[in-house]
């Protein structure tokens, strides 16, 4: 005789961010275990700018996907702006504690684009805690997840995704180095601050 139970998983990248997953395993002395669906491949990194990276070392591919994403983004030199609003919003510890999210990280050249008001508004901490949670979508999201579709970030607001091959936006702004792996989430840096719905 066979018998299913099923069991939610909860997984937190802030504390007031919760996402239920379910997990189904089968139960019974006379069947094998229920196969296990495989695990989608490795994705390479996408978009015009991997490729000024480092071929090694600190702000390379190889050295983000073992480190957590707040690392590897205080490694990539032209992201700057957005560890210096993470610092603004003190908000080291909940990127710590995040787990398979995906961060969109506007590039230095994209906070360079802003507005003086918009500039300073970020330099308080409620402006930039503020902008950061619209920039984190609580899902992995991999590159064929981006094409057309809409997704709500953990602030609340309503990012669209579109495009295809190599060539996709987030509210407008370009993936310009997508798909980056880090150790608890996946980080997709823009060439603009995206527009939020």
């Amino acid at each position: 005789m066979r018998r299913r139970t099923t069991r939610p998983v909860l997984t937190a990248a802030f504390a007031l961010a919760l996402v239920p997953l379910a997990g189904c395993t089968g139960v019974g002395s006379d069947a094998a275990a229920p196969a296990v669906a495989a695990p989608p491949p490795p994705e390479q990194a996408f978009g015009p700018n991997c490729a000024a990276l480092p071929a090694d070392g600190p702000g390379s591919l190889a050295s983000m996907g073992g480190i957590p994403v707040l690392s590897a983004i205080d490694q990539t030199k032209d992201l700057t702006a957005m560890s210096s609003l993470i610092k603004t919003a003190k908000a080291k510890d909940v990127f710590d504690s995040m787990d398979n999210v995906t961060v969109f990280a506007p590039n230095d050249a994209a906070f360079a684009k802003l507005s003086e008001d918009q500039r300073k508004a970020l330099g308080a901490q409620p402006g930039a805690s503020d902008l950061l949670r619209r920039l984190i979508v609580v899902r992995d999201l991999r590159k064929a997840d981006l094409a057309d579709k809409s997704y709500t970030s953990l602030q609340g607001a309503v990012i669209k995704a579109t495009g295809s091959g190599d060539d996709y936006r987030i509210g407008g702004a370009q993936v310009v180095c997508g798909s980056i792996r880090t150790a608890n989430a996946r980080l997709a840096v823009l060439d603009q601050v995206p527009a939020f719905g």
